[in-house]
């Protein structure tokens, strides 16, 4: 029987935790903190999640310059100014890997398969659990954050653990417009939340760097009827910009903040970003799992030539 979104939802924690078990954390650990040269991280799709959290781990953790880049945008960019790159895929054999490894850096592959080169040092994660069966990653985007995150912890897992559960949200879906508003400090919930929006298409996002928003981007909500996700850090800002937004938006959805420290927030405010999506395609009467997605992915989606 295929896999449904509940299914994959009621598994995800299990699937973290079998993940953090059956996994050569030790050797990850070891691997990822030899990183002490400016370093590229890449993924595409949910991967992208990966990358741009593995981005924020490796800066913070290492004190080394970290970006996160698109595989296309490889053949666009002086990547000699760095010296590693991390490509994230939880197949690890995507026409993207291939693009993120064509050139000189030292190359790493964060995945649940290796790689078959001798020059690429596998950062293998392992699962007992049957693979996931959905559209959009679920587990196979919150496995490889949860290994990076465990890095980060450095092993405390008891607390990467009690963070995945459920998070209630109650509101109306009355617009298929969403406006959110992150940063760099919540930039990995921020793009599971876009990336996830489009590919399964339970709304249109539009995603606004808070300050930004003040400088000419709050025109769109009093053009059209649109919700806010506003991921609240507490601030004095964040508190001023709530305030304001409660006179231009009916729904105003806020993912509120729990740490202090920005890279293990933007861990939780990503779980709750699961949820939230989980919330939205219920009401909706859609499955995450299983989109009824474009035909243009037949002609798109494994193409491996000029790009």
């Amino acid at each position: 029987m295929e896999k449904n979104m509940k299914v994959n939802f009621d598994f995800l924690k299990e699937r973290v935790v079998d993940s953090l078990d059956h996994s050569d954390l030790e050797f990850i650990r070891s691997e990822l903190s030899k990183l002490s040269d400016a370093t590229i991280f890449s993924g595409v799709g949910g991967s992208s999640v990966v990358s741009e959290f593995g981005a924020k781990v490796i800066n913070k953790k290492n004190g080394i310059i970290t970006v996160n880049m698109e595989p296309r945008d490889f053949i666009y960019s002086n990547s000699n100014l760095f010296k590693n790159v991390v490509s994230c895929s939880y197949s690890g054999n995507n026409y993207g890997v291939e693009l993120s490894f064509l050139n000189s850096l030292k190359k790493y592959l964060l995945s649940n398969n290796s790689f078959d080169d001798n020059n690429v040092t596998n950062l293998t994660y392992s699962t007992t659990i049957d693979k996931e069966r959905s559209f959009i990653s679920l587990g196979a985007t919150l496995i490889p954050v949860s290994i990076l995150m465990d890095y980060y912890l450095e092993g405390n897992n008891n607390l990467i653990v009690d963070l995945i559960k459920e998070v209630n949200f109650d509101f109306d879906i009355k617009s298929d417009i969403y406006e959110i508003f992150s940063g760099r400090d919540t930039s990995t919930a921020a793009k599971y939340l876009e990336s996830t929006m489009v590919e399964s298409g339970i709304g249109i996002p539009i995603v606004h760097d808070k300050y930004s928003y003040c400088h000419g981007r709050s025109t769109l909500g009093v053009s059209y009827d649109c919700s806010a996700i506003y991921y609240n850090r507490n601030t004095e800002f964040d508190k001023i910009m709530l305030e304001e937004l409660k006179k231009y938006y009916k729904t105003i959805i806020i993912i509120d903040s729990k740490f202090q420290d920005q890279v293990l927030d933007d861990y939780y405010m990503l779980i709750q970003s699961m949820y939230l999506t989980k919330y939205i395609a219920n009401k909706k009467s859609k499955d995450l799992s299983k989109v009824e997605y474009s035909p243009i992915v037949k002609k798109l989606y494994k193409y491996n030539g000029k790009i």
